[in-house]
């Protein structure tokens, strides 16, 4: 079995390369640096040079690949909409028909649980809940055009969509920006943190991934979390406890928040301003928008289970 990822040198890839590494030997990364290069390769995994923006010149890599599972993306929930439609649509479009046209048997999509965060709360829902007419950050939107162009695709090579909540783990950067906020003291919480919250250990969701190489079907799509909803406040507070951080007390109305929200990011459009604003409705939704997600499928077709428990994922962020 021939695999090749995109955004192994991340957060993220690096964990299901290592996943990826006890069941299969044959495996290789793209490359857009030199210090990806190096990471792909102290991971011993084949890099290969290019990006996403030049397919065209690096995809005869892909010739006897069996699996494309495709990581990587711009990170960011501000910006102009190109940034988006190139990095995120237009990159996935491309490596797709790229890998279909290599003959690849299976694309494997880690999308994202904002592709269904618009205004309301996501309680008890499942992977049948439908996208929203425009989720709330540009992020999300471009995860939903993603997702709608693979599963509209008639093809021979089949397509699996993983769709991940806030991934948690030691070195995240998710978390780092997290603690800075908390410390600087630009964290505060909307409705004392009572709204749901949905999270999934590295760990739990390279071991998702990995599944998916040879478990499910065609055109399915699978949220994966640790299957341990709580409050924002009792996860986070946790969080930032075992990287020696006091939670912060402050919290404001959500009515409040939202205006606020919806105030500067109308102000930022207006004059352009390229720096996120302080608050954005993504922002808002991340603490303040209830989700519980039923994930009976991916336990019942994938055979899911989480590998780490909060416990365990708590200690590893305190001592590594």
């Amino acid at each position: 079995m021939k695999i090749f990822i995109t955004g192994g040198s991340g957060f993220l890839g690096q964990r299901v390369i290592t996943r990826l590494q006890k069941e299969y030997s044959d495996i290789s990364g793209l490359s857009r640096s030199e210090n990806s290069r190096k990471k792909l390769e102290t991971l011993k995994v084949k890099p290969v040079s290019g990006s996403l923006e030049n397919i065209d010149q690096w995809k005869h890599e892909l010739s006897g690949v069996d699996i494309v599972i495709h990581c990587a993306a711009p990170v960011v929930f501000w910006g102009k909409w190109a940034l988006f439609q190139q990095g995120i649509v237009d990159a996935t479009k491309n490596l797709f028909r790229a890998a279909e046209v290599s003959g690849v048997k299976r694309f494997i999509y880690i999308s994202s649980e904002s592709v269904l965060q618009d205004k309301k709360d996501l309680i008890d829902i499942d992977e049948t809940e439908p996208y929203p007419a425009s989720p709330n950050s540009r992020y999300g939107k471009a995860k939903m055009l993603a997702e709608k162009f693979i599963l509209g695709q008639k093809s021979k090579m089949e397509s699996i969509i993983i769709r991940p909540p806030f991934i948690w783990g030691k070195g995240a950067d998710s978390i780092n920006t997290l603690i800075d906020k908390v410390t600087s003291g630009e964290f505060i919480w909307i409705d004392h943190g009572r709204s749901l919250f949905e999270m999934v250990y590295v760990d739990n969701a390279a071991d998702a991934i990995v599944l998916a190489c040879e478990k499910g079907t065609d055109k399915n799509v699978y949220f994966v979390t640790d299957d341990n909803t709580q409050t924002v406040k009792e996860f986070l507070s946790k969080l930032f406890i075992a990287q020696g951080v006091n939670p912060p007390e402050k919290s404001i109305p959500k009515l409040f928040a939202a205006i606020a929200a919806t105030s500067l990011e109308t102000i930022w459009r207006i004059f352009n301003i390229q720096k996120q604003p302080p608050i954005t409705r993504f922002d808002l939704a991340f603490v303040a928008m209830s989700r519980k997600y039923n994930i009976e499928k991916i336990k019942r077709d994938l055979g899911y289970r989480p590998v780490v428990s909060e416990q365990d994922g708590m200690e590893i962020m305190k001592h590594g």
